[in-house]
């Protein structure tokens, strides 16, 4: 039977709304974000409307950018996936219900760019606990986040240290760590790998998180140079109990990636995966209304989602 990660109907308001059928981010994460709006001077920016096709890039501008026009899309995807509010994830929900139920997880945030994946997940597990939805048992979460910008990692930095006393009330304790991590780069990729593999010793259950990644991959078609460090990746991401969940805009260029990364991931296990994996079995879209942080009514959340379960590694 498949568990799942919260019941819909345990959906704290300050989350969800059934009536309207709308999602509200955290109000931790809001007010961190605001917080870097105003030490950077974005808060105006932030009112403004984003350029069209705008997705990001490695420049402190391209991450202000990104930060005030797309950071909150990429958290409510993630939280999106979390709460799965109209039963589409299922599957989904069952490897967060599984990953989370460790009492030290390690979660690696890939690309983490200034935060999003690591601190969606962060703030929502303590608003559930802070409305008392789930125990507040205690949980220690080990993060390794990689990105290649720095402006990206600082601002990833920032909100995490500010958080951690908040998350700590609700019996969650959080040792991180962001390095720099550039996708195309055999030797970065090294470097990470050993990070993760030291970082993740003595945890219980472990968390590939990878996000906003196809801007990359696909359009700059880069894939094919990135592979051979997804290999890695993958592979050393192995233990007893492990998932990778991907999470991208639920846009037309997106499936067509993901249809080729299932190929993919079916040959780099084949001798440890018996059966035929399907786009049925780990490749699923969901959408939603978010309500808007700063301006007035809601903005659309779609995602595109593939988990894969990874081979167990041998003791």
């Amino acid at each position: 039977m498949t568990k799942r990660f919260i019941q819909t109907k345990d959906l704290p308001k300050t989350l969800w709304c059934d009536d309207s059928g709308v999602m509200t981010l955290p109000a931790m994460l809001v007010e961190r974000w605001k917080e870097l709006l105003t030490e950077n001077n974005l808060e105006e920016k932030a009112s403004e409307k984003a350029e069209k096709g705008f997705v990001g890039g490695l420049s402190k501008e391209d991450t202000d950018k990104h930060l005030v026009w797309r950071y909150t899309g990429s958290c409510a995807r993630i939280i999106l996936s979390l709460l799965d509010p109209q039963n589409h994830l299922s599957d989904v929900s069952d490897a967060y219900a599984t990953i989370f139920s460790g009492n030290k997880v390690f979660l690696a945030d890939l690309p983490s760019g200034s935060g999003a994946g690591s601190i969606s997940i962060l703030t929502t597990l303590a608003e559930l606990r802070k409305e008392g939805v789930v125990p507040r048992l205690p949980l220690e979460i080990v993060i390794v986040a990689g990105e290649i910008s720095e402006s990206a990692r600082d601002y990833y930095d920032y909100q995490l240290k500010a958080l951690k006393p908040i998350l700590e009330e609700q019996a969650i304790w959080v040792e991180h760590e962001s390095v720099c991590w550039d996708v195309l780069s055999p030797m970065s990729t090294v470097d990470l790998t050993k990070k993760l593999t030291l970082k993740s010793q003595n945890c219980t259950t472990k968390l590939l998180l990878l996000s906003n990644f196809t801007g990359f991959l696909e359009k700059e078609r880069k894939w094919k140079d990135a592979q051979p460090q997804f290999e890695q990746i993958f592979m050393h991401s192995r233990d007893q109990v492990s998932a990778a969940i991907w999470i991208e805009p639920n846009q037309k260029s997106v499936t067509s990636f993901m249809t080729r990364t299932i190929d993919w991931f079916q040959k780099l296990f084949k001798s440890l995966i018996p059966l035929p994996i399907t786009n049925e079995n780990i490749d699923t879209a969901t959408n939603s209304k978010c309500k808007h942080p700063i301006l007035m009514g809601e903005f659309r959340v779609g995602l595109k989602i593939m988990r894969f379960d990874l081979p167990e590694r041998k003791s």
